[in-house]
């Protein structure tokens, strides 16, 4: 059965920085860093998976380390995820890929995902805008397509 406390919430911290944290039982921060666009790529992931990818991942870079959000289908509605800890940058081989710690993992519906992650694009895009957040994130613009197809009824 996929539990629908599935709560996704992403927390700028000024020029470069922000916190992901994912609560199901418990909460897992993560620190997110400028060096990957950790934003466009949960967005993307909501997309993909509505449309019947059959996984996903998110990646949140640290310094050092990373999160990653493994998702995968577990059943038609069904997404079984892990939240991956790694020392070092697994995505860009400085670390390898089979040595991780599980730090949280679950179910959630494709349809809570998808609204969560609306969600924390539409916070954005009401509390600070678009030219704010390129201000703030420096290397990556804001989601802005991805933004529209998840708040696109």
């Amino acid at each position: 059965m996929v539990s629908q406390e599935f709560t996704l919430q992403y927390e700028l911290h000024g020029a470069g920085w922000a916190t992901a944290s994912v609560e199901q039982v418990h909460t897992v921060a993560m620190t997110v860093s400028y060096l990957h666009d950790s934003l466009r790529q949960l967005a993307e992931s909501a997309i993909a998976l509505e449309r019947h990818a059959k996984q996903s991942k998110v990646i949140f870079m640290s310094e050092p380390g990373e999160h990653q959000l493994c998702l995968t289908r577990g059943g038609v509605n069904e997404l079984d995820y892990q939240i991956r800890w790694y020392d070092d940058w697994e995505s860009w081989g400085m670390h390898p890929t089979d040595q991780y710690q599980v730090v949280l993992s679950g179910k959630v519906s494709v349809m809570r995902y998808r609204e969560q992650v609306a969600k924390v694009l539409h916070n954005i895009y009401d509390g600070i805008g678009t030219d704010r957040y390129k201000e703030l994130w420096v290397e990556h613009d804001f989601p802005t397509n991805e933004y529209r197809t998840l708040n696109t009824p």
